[in-house]
């Protein structure tokens, strides 16, 4: 009987061993949140591959917004192989399409601005937008795009 005074010895490891996981699971969270330019650029990269990727039909491929000025500057392309035409787009529920309505052309990639969007703030801040785009296609009439994620980027 050579094992005889280690009972719940496999027990108490497993615990033991889901404490230290645990534990570092903790200093991963505080970490990330102590570092907010490390949670902030992982949050822009989600951003990104929606909007160049998953969006449809209208993807944003790039977006700048200077930190003191109100316009935001982005680049779009159609997605699908027939012709959109952007009759507006607005972040957060205000701004203007400068140059609407856009015609785009399947696969084709425009720059666009966007005046009146909210100020981004300082230097080096991120923004964040909900993006509305409405656009015309050769059997639809007013339809609107909604972005499961919204546009984050970092304030130049």
């Amino acid at each position: 009987m050579m094992f005889k005074n280690s009972k719940g010895q496999g027990a108490t490891e497993y615990l033991v061993l889901l404490a230290v996981v645990l534990i570092i699971a903790l200093v991963v969270i505080a970490l990330l949140s102590y570092f907010p330019g490390i949670a902030g650029d992982a949050r822009i990269t989600q951003s990104d591959s929606f909007w160049r990727g998953e969006a449809r039909p209208i993807a944003i491929t790039q977006s700048l917004q200077m930190a003191t000025t109100s316009t935001l500057q982005m680049a779009i392309t159609n997605q699908e192989s027939s012709e959109r035409t952007i009759t507006a787009m607005t972040v957060n529920g205000v701004g203007t399409l400068t140059g609407a309505p856009i015609s785009l052309s399947g696969g084709e990639s425009k720059a666009v601005n966007i005046t009146s969007a909210p100020i981004c703030g300082v230097s080096g801040s991120y923004y964040e937008y909900n993006v509305v785009i409405t656009y015309d296609s050769d059997k639809l009439t007013g339809a609107k795009q909604t972005g499961t994620k919204t546009l984050l980027g970092k304030c130049s």
